[in-house]
C-alpha cells in the first residue's frame, strides 16, 4: 500500500513537472525602437572663461537716392550669458485725412531690442546668438517725398546664429521693404577684450 503510494506520487510529481515543462513561459518584454530609447544625457557645458566681447551693431535704414538713418547699439556681453537692449519710445505723427489735409496728431511706438548670447571658440571666433527688434519712426510728412511716404511702418525682426571672427565687421543682413525700394542693413563687430 505504502509503494502505491509512493509510486501514485512519484506520478503525480512526474506530471506535474511534464505539464510545467511544456507551459509556454511569458514572453520577454519587448526592446524598445531606437527611437524610443532614452536619450543619454548631455555632457556638461564648460564653464564660461572670463572674458567680456563688445558687440556693435549698426542699422543702417536707406529709402530711395537720399541720406541714409543710421542707428548704432553697443553691448558688451561676458562668455555664455544672455544680454539684451530695449528701448522703446511712442512718437508724434500728423495724420493725413486727405492728399495735401493733414488732420490732427497720432502716436507709433518705436523700438530698437537686441538679444545677444556669445560663446568664445578656439582661434578668435566667437559663436553668437542674435535677434534684433527694429520699427523705425517715418520720416515727418514735411521731410518725406510721395515716395518716401509710402514706406509707412515698415518694420525687421531677426533671429540668427553666426560665427564671427574678434573685430571684423560683417554685414549680417540686408532686408528689403515690401512696400518701397527701402533696405534695412545691419552690420555687425563682435570684439574680444583682453
Amino acid at each position: 500500500m505504502l509503494r502505491r503510494m509512493i509510486a501514485g506520487t512519484a506520478i503525480v510529481l512526474l506530471a506535474g513537472s511534464i505539464g510545467a515543462a511544456q507551459t509556454p513561459k511569458p514572453p520577454a518584454p519587448a526592446k524598445p525602437a531606437p527611437s524610443e530609447e532614452t536619450p543619454a544625457p548631455k555632457a556638461p557645458e564648460p564653464l564660461a572663461q572670463p572674458v567680456n566681447i563688445k558687440l556693435e551693431v549698426t542699422i543702417t535704414d536707406q529709402t530711395g537716392p537720399g541720406e541714409s538713418s543710421k542707428k548704432i547699439v553697443s553691448m558688451i556681453v561676458g562668455d555664455r550669458q544672455n544680454n539684451s537692449i530695449r528701448t522703446n519710445a511712442s512718437v508724434p505723427f500728423q495724420v493725413e485725412i486727405s492728399p495735401g489735409h493733414m488732420g490732427g496728431t497720432s502716436f507709433r511706438d518705436v523700438r530698437i531690442n537686441v538679444d545677444a548670447r556669445a560663446i568664445l571658440l578656439k582661434d578668435n571666433k566667437i559663436s553668437l546668438g542674435f535677434g534684433l527688434e527694429y520699427i523705425p519712426q517715418s520720416p515727418s510728412p514735411k521731410e518725406k517725398s510721395s515716395e518716401a511716404a509710402a514706406v509707412g511702418t515698415a518694420s525687421l525682426n531677426e533671429r540668427l546664429g553666426l560665427i564671427l571672427e574678434s573685430g571684423k565687421p560683417v554685414v549680417i543682413s540686408q532686408a528689403a521693404d515690401p512696400t518701397s525700394d527701402r533696405r534695412i542693413t545691419v552690420e555687425l563687430v563682435a570684439t574680444i577684450l583682453k
